[in-house]
């Protein structure tokens, strides 16, 4: 019996003639395939076979239907599935080395076909057990039908990997049938269709009878694990991840592990959450290599996907990468513009992105608040109320009339910030109280909300000086600064741990910002930490900078020698979107211009005009160095 079937010719069907391009279904038996959706009809060059909906990204079908791809990989020939109404093309193939059996991923998924039921390894059929073949190869009476066929088998013999099917009423599998799903009566998959004698099969006249089946039925556990393969897209520092679904049937559970140190792993501690969708947002830390892994409920599991995260931006309203510019007219009409950077400039002539957002004297700020990447706009009503409002940003708009996150915080004269203290992608808020307490209070944000405020240091920031936020030690968590100013010049920093600024305050420069001289910060040289600035402005514009070694400011040096003059307001954003905070500056009043110097690492190149009609007069832009107090 093994020799009649080595002897077998293969029911792959090899395409003749050129009117012959998609040569179809199965075994010689007259009648359309019933409730065998998920048969598929494989096409390549010169080639056409059948094979099984698996999974909505995967079909099973036989390894010899890809003869120049033993060992799997990219097809080495152009080949789609159709399965139904639906037509995908065949990106990789993963093929067994101990059976003649492979899987071919498709570029997209199908999700309204019921996938064949996969089997547990039952043994092999008893002889009398009837099995039913489908496929789109001949019948007895068609070359090329244009639908799925099917026919009775019943197994004659059979070993771990093999069977051999004798037909009911003495058919065959045909040409075109390789690959064709076997099912058993309760319908899961056993086998996959391989040779045939071809007895019955239209042109053929061959006496001798039988077909060979690869058996499956022993391959879910493979089958499930290579189901799920993931993509992750970063915009900043918000991660979007997606991934192929699993059968409907199935109604998975998926959990998303996460690191940044090394493959993730299912663990715990790795966990960044679940859903029944099949996309999901990170709210990463930026500038980190992150790698994940999608488990599902049924043990499914992708293998690892990265992505690497940019800086995070205040201002990077669009989720391009590139920090915008946004203005804000405040007094009754509250409307805020919005100028998007290319890279080399501001386009468009001021977009109106909200008509009604932090009128009257509210503190505008911005910051990515759900952690999408995208930064979203947020008021501060102050006063005795103390609300925070928060418009979010969909790339194009902020959206809604402005929801309350937080009904106390920020009253009076106390002066709000924005950034991410705890490092866990989403911006939280915190107000500085100054005067003769130089307590520092923060509310972290959970996505929807900002939470219940809590006091992060009791001994920072007093009268006159100047806080300032920024990530200074480049661990992802944003820190405090305060410049005391005047004729002293001290810079003092006090680090996040994730649940406080510690310590009482360190001394991180000497002399810098004196008098009147206005202190900005940014990631100057692009390594990741964060450093201080400061514009002299007056009649001379000079910029120095002092970088951050991650425990302190290093000696300052001059930048730039002409920019931010008299009552221009500076500004400091990733503007081009190289990984280096560059300097911008407003000059406001009735001429509305916007210049910016790209910084190289090492300095501020020459300036250049990015818009000439924005941020006019009393309106107050983003960013913005100079705090409104």
């Amino acid at each position: 019996m093994r020799t009649h079937f080595r002897r077998t010719v293969t029911t792959a069907t090899v395409i003749l003639a050129a009117g012959l391009v998609t040569a179809m279904p199965a075994a010689a038996v007259p009648g359309p395939a019933a409730g065998s959706a998920f048969t598929a009809k494989i096409t390549l060059d010169g080639r056409a076979c059948s094979g099984a909906l698996v999974e909505p990204a995967l079909v099973l079908t036989a390894a010899s239907c890809f003869p120049d791809n033993p060992q799997g990989g990219t097809p080495a020939k152009a080949t789609t599935v159709t399965v139904g109404s639906h037509t995908a093309k065949v990106t990789s193939l993963i093929t067994r080395s101990d059976r003649d059996a492979a899987l071919a991923r498709i570029d997209t998924p199908i999700t309204d076909v019921a996938t064949v039921p996969l089997g547990s390894a039952a043994g092999v059929p008893a002889p009398a057990e009837e099995l039913t073949l489908t496929g789109w190869g001949r019948t007895g009476t068609e070359w090329v039908p244009n639908e799925a066929h099917a026919g009775k088998f019943k197994a004659s013999a059979g070993t771990a990997t093999a069977l051999s099917l004798t037909g009911v009423d003495g058919i065959d599998a045909c040409k075109g049938d390789a690959g064709g799903p076997v099912v058993r009566q309760g319908g899961t998959i056993v086998a996959v269709a391989g040779a045939s004698w071809q007895h019955g099969c239209f042109g053929e006249t061959e006496t001798r009878q039988g077909t060979t089946a690869t058996r499956v039925d022993d391959l879910t556990g493979w089958i499930r694990d290579q189901a799920i393969t993931g993509t992750a897209k970063a915009i900043g520092h918000g991660v979007t991840l997606s991934w192929t679904p699993l059968a409907a049937s199935d109604d998975a559970t998926y959990s998303i592990y996460a690191s940044s140190n090394g493959p993730a792993a299912v663990a715990a501690e790795q966990l960044v959450g679940t859903t029944k969708a099949t996309t999901f947002l990170h709210s990463a830390t930026a500038r980190k290599t992150w790698s994940y892994l999608v488990k599902a409920s049924n043990g499914a599991a992708s293998p690892q996907f990265t992505a690497t995260t940019r800086t995070r931006s205040l201002t990077d309203f669009t989720g391009d990468g590139k920090a915008d510019i946004g203005t804000f007219t405040r007094g009754s009409a509250g409307d805020v513009f919005v100028a998007g950077s290319d890279g080399t400039k501001f386009t468009g002539t001021s977009v109106l992105w909200h008509d009604r957002f932090s009128v009257g004297s509210e503190i505008p700020l911005s910051g990515d608040f759900n952690g999408d990447g995208k930064a979203d706009v947020a008021t501060f009503a102050r006063g005795s109320s103390g609300d925070v409002y928060v418009a979010l940003s969909d790339g194009t708009k902020f959206a809604g009339n402005g929801e309350l996150w937080h009904d106390y915080f920020g009253i009076a004269d106390e002066l709000p910030a924005v950034g991410d203290f705890n490092g866990d992608g989403k911006d939280d808020i915190a107000v500085f109280i100054r005067g003769t307490a130089g307590d520092v209070y923060v509310a972290l944000s959970d996505g929807t909300k900002f939470g219940a405020s809590r006091l992060w240091h009791g001994d920072f920031g007093y009268n006159a000086e100047l806080p300032y936020v920024g990530d200074f030690n480049g661990d992802g968590k944003d820190d405090i600064a305060v410049f005391t100013r005047g004729t002293a010049g001290d810079v003092y920093v006090a680090l996040s741990d994730g649940t406080k600024f510690a310590g009482s305050g360190v001394k991180w420069h000497d002399y810098f910002g004196i008098a009147n001289e206005t202190p900005a910060i940014g990631d100057f040289n692009g390594d990741g930490k964060d450093d201080i600035a400061v514009f002299i402005r007056g009649t001379a514009g000079d910029v120095y900078v002092a970088l951050s070694d991650g425990t302190k400011f290093g000696a300052s040096s001059i930048w730039h020698e002409y920019f931010g003059i008299a009552d221009e307001i500076p500004a400091t954003g990733d503007f081009d979107g190289d990984g280096k905070d560059d300097i911008a500056t407003f000059v406001r009043g009735t001429a509305g211009d916007v210049y910016v110097s790209l910084s190289t690492g090492a300095k501020f190149g020459a300036s250049s005009p990015w818009h000439g009609n924005f941020a006019f007069t009393s309106e107050v832009p983003v960013p913005r160095a100079i705090p409104i107090l």
